[in-house]
């Protein structure tokens, strides 16, 4: 009776043991320690305004949300014009959080050292247009979770003709 049992117990766990180290339970290990390492500098969707949920693939998206966002800052901007003594043409970048809410703001502004002077009405106009943009962006998201994500938009600056 004891040897029985003895056997029973080791044939069981022989078994599980076959189980344990069999190469599809190792590969599906892998995959789950794998799927935990998360990218931090990438997001898996783009933040969207709502004229580009028709884009089917990520990278449309962003293309199209870059290209609505400065669409719709150039008809805000367009309305005013800067009265500047430009002399020549530059390009200044504009650092642009959207944030987990879709939200969206200026971080910080980089003027080349030729638009310093010149242009000291270009922040408070740049900041007023922000502000003036709908409130009907999506936030990024990585793995289904809103994140914040940062974007840096050139703006050229040239003189009027």
């Amino acid at each position: 009776m004891f040897s029985r049992l003895i056997i029973i117990i080791s044939i069981i766990l022989v078994s599980y043991s076959c189980d344990f180290i069999s190469p599809k339970k190792r590969a599906l290990r892998n995959t789950v320690l794998l799927d935990t390492i998360i990218d931090y500098n990438e997001v898996d969707v783009y933040p969207l305004f709502l004229d580009c949920n028709n884009c089917d693939s990520s990278e449309k998206q962003n293309l199209c949300f870059e290209m609505e966002l400065l669409r719709r800052l150039q008809r805000i901007m367009g309305k005013e014009m800067l009265q500047a003594a430009v002399k020549s043409r530059d390009t200044l970048t504009v650092e642009v959080l959207v944030d987990t809410n879709g939200k969206i703001s200026i971080v910080e502004i980089h003027k080349p050292e030729s638009l310093q002077n010149n242009l000291d009405q270009i922040d408070s106009l740049l900041f007023k247009s922000f502000a003036a943009l709908p409130a009907t962006v999506q936030p990024s998201l990585k793995r289904g979770i809103p994140v914040n994500s940062m974007f840096t938009l050139p703006i050229v600056v040239s003189p009027i003709q």
